[in-house]
């Protein structure tokens, strides 16, 4: 059962179009981090990498974080485990369904690895990541075994951002 304090936080989130929790007006550094700390124990959120323009809670080295809800917030709310918008897959041959592929392996792709398959300048390549985090696409982003930016798209929430 979860606090009746975070039931509302995670309500608004559910019914966002990106599943993250805004954090609230007028909280203290402090106390976002003390909120923060107790809503990741409950694994009802995770912690992602967020664009500059989405809700986020803190920064640190990956840049802005934001919270997202999992499907067990989802599901603590009494709702289905996923969205309710429908994703829409690229169609087959695309230079979009290519990133996707590209997104979905284990090493994920790094900027450059995206540019050069689609041979699109870095802003084409990085709208074209933004796009699909809007069209709820989970899109996080680590490091690759030479140090460099990798994105991964996973189909989960709940997989933590490294």
């Amino acid at each position: 059962m979860i606090d009746e304090n975070y039931h509302a936080l995670l309500k608004a989130a559910a019914e966002s179009h990106d599943q993250l929790i805004a954090r609230p007006a007028g909280l203290n550094a402090r106390a976002a981090k003390a909120l923060l700390a107790k809503l990741c124990q409950t694994a009802l959120v995770v912690e992602v990498v967020v664009i500059a323009d989405e809700p986020h809670w803190h920064s640190d080295e990956r840049g802005p974080i934001g919270l997202r809800l999992t499907t067990a917030g989802r599901e603590s709310l009494g709702l289905d485990a996923g969205p309710d918008r429908v994703e829409t897959k690229p169609r087959s041959g695309t230079k979009q369904a290519l990133i996707v592929a590209m997104l979905q392996r284990e090493e994920g792709a790094t900027l450059t690895d995206l540019m050069a398959a689609t041979g699109w300048l870095a802003h084409s390549t990085r709208a074209a990541l933004t796009g699909l985090r809007k069209r709820g696409m989970i899109l996080t982003k680590g490091c690759d075994a030479e140090g460099r930016t990798a994105y991964r798209l996973t189909d989960d929430a709940t997989v933590e951002v490294r």
